[in-house]
């Protein structure tokens, strides 16, 4: 398969962001480590740090914003110290460079990354996020295949970035358009705003979007041929971390599921009102941010339906060559701490 790569110039693998109150650069300590895991209380401050990879726009990114200001992070014992990234598979390396302690990542990052490091990995899922059937959005086309879709064999190729959940979606998207993914090329970009310029510029031909990214394409007269519901698309989202920093710090997370916990809430119970404080912020638009929040089912937990999401993911991954070898993903989950946190919430069979 032709894969096409159009990369945003000023990209980096870190951005690290000062919107958190009291944010300061990661720690060079090895994650897992006693350092790296703040399990000693900040000097004068008797809070534990923990260092958070956040991806952009994402329900943990806005949580914790909102919980630093309300206080909710600091009240369960906890200074959050935060890093920007674009996608899963950056938190992921934030984790395993010893940047991060926790992040959020979609079901195909973590999976794929686990597949193709299976000889010295040390990621772990710890808890689910979220689960999502997208309302809005679909798959675009560029106007000229509009009334021809066959045609997509032979044209630029899909909108990708390549190692995240893209590459699910492409796939199961030409599944349901008929289409044979192997005729299909790919255009890897990594970010929202390489997707558009590829649009924009011709680079690309098709693409699955939702939210807000999917009526940028509407704007840029991109035309849906298929909804969210056609294609059947639904994402996990789950929290990942190191098995060293678990096994040394299962409260510390558990804390910080609980402090995230009441952030969502609060977001939830005061949407409007957190709405226009983070447009402020950030520059969201209000009703942007609210359609997104609204989109994932965020419960704080680990079911048994969300382990065998990962389950699914993974058998795709290994039987389409995203990785040699297949492996029991239930090995790489571990609910210490969310069981301290949420027992209930807890209905994995492990």
């Amino acid at each position: 398969m032709k894969i096409r790569k159009l990369l945003s110039a000023s990209i980096v693998s870190a951005l690290l962001i000062t919107a958190l109150a009291g944010c300061s650069g990661g720690s060079t300590a090895p994650a897992g480590t006693a350092a790296a895991a703040g399990g000693e209380a900040e000097s004068g401050t008797g809070l534990r740090t923990i260092r958070v990879a956040f991806m952009t726009g994402q329900p943990d990114h806005y949580a914790a914003v909102i919980g630093q200001e309300e206080g909710f992070y600091e009240k369960h014992g906890l200074k959050v110290e935060g890093s920007e990234y674009a996608y899963g598979i950056n938190t992921i390396d934030a984790i395993a460079n010893g940047t991060a302690d926790v992040g959020q990542c979609a079901d195909f990052a973590g999976i794929n990354r686990i597949g193709n490091t299976l000889d010295y990995n040390k990621l772990v899922f710890y808890a689910e996020l979220s689960a999502s059937t997208a309302t809005t959005g679909g798959v675009y086309v560029a106007p000229e295949f509009a009334d021809d879709i066959t045609k997509l064999n032979d044209s630029k190729g899909w909108i990708t970035s390549i190692g995240t959940r893209t590459e699910y979606d492409n796939y199961i998207a030409q599944q349901a358009l008929g289409l044979d993914p192997d005729k299909q090329k790919q255009v890897n970009t990594d970010s929202a705003q390489t997707q558009l310029a590829a649009a924009t510029n011709g680079d690309a031909s098709a693409v699955v979007s939702s939210g807000t990214q999917a009526a940028k394409f509407e704007e840029l007269g991109w035309v849906k041929v298929a909804t969210s519901a056609d294609i059947d698309s639904s994402v996990g989202a789950y929290l990942v971390t190191s098995k060293p920093y678990i096994e040394a710090n299962a409260d510390i997370l558990a804390d910080y599921l609980a402090a995230l916990d009441e952030s969502v809430k609060y977001i939830n119970e005061h949407l409007d009102e957190v709405a226009v404080r983070l447009s402020e912020k950030f520059g969201v638009e209000p009703e942007n941010f609210k359609t997104d929040w609204k989109t994932p089912n965020i419960i704080i937990g680990f079911t048994e339906d969300g382990a065998k999401n990962l389950e699914r993911i993974e058998e795709w991954a290994s039987t389409h060559g995203r990785f040699e070898k297949a492996y029991n993903v239930r090995d790489f989950i571990v609910t210490d701490a969310v069981k301290k946190a949420f027992p209930d919430r807890v209905t994995i069979v492990q």
